[in-house]
C-alpha cells in the first residue's frame, strides 16, 4: 500500500452514536501498527476524534487535522493524501454540507449502524446520499454499512437481512458490543493497542482486511474466507 495512491475512507451517517469515531480510531491504530502511513481528519463539531487524539496514546502517533469549515474539507483531504497511504475522515453525527463534501472526496464510505430500526433507516438514507454524490462527481464511490455495537447474534442477523433488503451493501465484518471499545475511548486508543491478542482486536483486523479487499489493495482475499473467519470470531 505504501507505493499506492492514498485511499480516502470516510465514516458517515446522520445518526449520532452509531460508532463512527470508534470505527475510525480502531482502523487507524490497526493500520498504523501494520506499517501504513495513516492520517486522520476530524470533521465532527463534537471533536470526538480530536479529544481522543490529545490523550497521548496510540491515536496521538498519527497526523490529525480538525476541520470545521466545510469549504476546507476537500483541500485538507488532498493535502493529507500526498504524504500518507490512508486518510480516515470522521464526520458529524448529523447531515451537513461538510459530510457531503467529505463523501465526494472518498474512495469508500463506511456507514456504521446499530441494530435498531432508526439506525437502519438512517444508514439507508446515507447510502443513497453517497450514490447521489457519486453521480454528481461522476466517479465511483463505494459505500457499505457496518453493524456496530452488536449485542445479540439473532438481532444482528435480522438487521443484516434488512440492510441487504435496503440495498446498503453491508460489510461481512462487524464490531460487537464489547467493554474494551468503551475503555479505548478513555485512552485514545483501540483494542489493537490495549489487548492485541483479544477477540475485539481480531474483529478490527477482519474489518480492516475486508476494507483493504474492497479498496483493491488486498486482491487475494475472498468473500468466502472472510465469511468463515468472521463466523469463527
Amino acid at each position: 500500500m505504501a507505493d499506492a495512491i492514498a485511499r480516502v475512507l470516510v465514516a458517515a451517517t446522520a445518526k449520532g452514536g452509531a460508532g463512527k469515531s470508534t470505527t475510525i480510531a480502531c482502523l487507524a491504530v490497526h493500520w498504523r501498527e501494520a506499517g501504513r502511513r495513516v492520517a486522520l481528519l476530524d470533521a465532527d463539531p463534537n471533536r470526538t476524534l480530536t479529544r481522543w487524539h490529545a490523550k497521548g496514546s496510540a491515536l496521538s502517533r498519527m497526523s490529525l487535522r480538525t476541520v470545521l469549515d466545510e469549504h476546507e474539507i476537500v483541500g485538507e483531504i488532498g493535502e493529507l493524501a500526498h504524504d500518507h497511504d490512508l486518510v480516515l475522515v470522521d464526520c458529524a453525527g448529523f447531515g451537513n454540507q461538510a459530510m457531503v463534501f467529505a463523501i465526494g472526496a472518498a474512495d469508500l464510505v463506511v456507514i456504521p449502524a446499530m441494530t435498531d430500526e432508526a439506525n437502519l433507516f438512517e444508514a439507508a438514507r446515507t447510502h443513497k446520499l453517497v450514490a447521489s454524490a457519486a453521480q454528481a462527481t461522476r466517479r465511483t464511490i463505494a459505500a457499505h454499512t457496518l453493524l456496530c455495537r452488536v449485542k445479540r447474534s439473532a438481532i444482528a442477523t435480522h438487521a443484516r437481512e434488512q440492510l441487504v433488503a435496503l440495498k446498503t451493501d453491508p460489510l461481512i465484518a462487524q464490531l460487537n458490543d464489547r467493554v474494551i471499545y468503551q475503555e479505548a475511548t478513555f485512552h485514545g486508543s483501540s483494542p489493537t493497542d490495549l489487548a492485541p491478542s483479544g477477540i475485539a482486536a481480531q474483529e478490527v483486523a477482519l474489518l480492516a482486511e475486508e476494507l483493504e479487499w474492497r479498496l483493491h489493495v488486498r486482491p487475494r482475499v475472498t468473500e468466502r474466507s472472510l465469511v468463515r473467519r468472521v463466523e469463527l470470531t
